[in-house]
């Protein structure tokens, strides 16, 4: 019987406890690709501490500069721009600014916005 009650009460304790990390629900943007327009939003504003998930959803593979996309100082790995192939990037800005989506090679598509 002990051992019943010391389980619900660690059990009860964890449940007034703050949400994990993983608990906490990512803003969500998702946005299309074309060689014609580029990225379809360009531009986002969240929080700066808020957990964002940016989806990007080629409809063609790009080419040359317009091949990857990155998000210097929040996702710094540039991701191939390839069709059919969803891209995820998820990160959670801890500063305040303009950051810039970007190709590989830093020219500008986009501007994430971090208040």
């Amino acid at each position: 019987m002990k051992r019943i009650i010391v389980i619900t009460e660690t059990l009860l304790g964890l449940s007034n406890q703050a949400p994990s990390a993983a608990a906490i629900v990512a803003k969500n943007f998702a946005v299309g690709y074309t060689k014609a327009n580029d990225i379809s939003q360009k531009s986002f504003t969240v929080k700066a501490g808020e957990k964002v998930r940016l989806e990007v959803n080629p409809t063609e593979t790009g080419a040359g500069c317009m091949s990857s996309i990155m998000v210097p100082g929040l996702w710094n790995k540039p991701e191939p721009r390839v069709k059919g192939k969803k891209i995820v990037m998820e990160f959670t800005p801890q500063r305040a600014g303009a950051y810039k989506i970007t190709c590989a090679m830093g020219v500008p598509r986009g501007v994430i916005n971090v208040h």
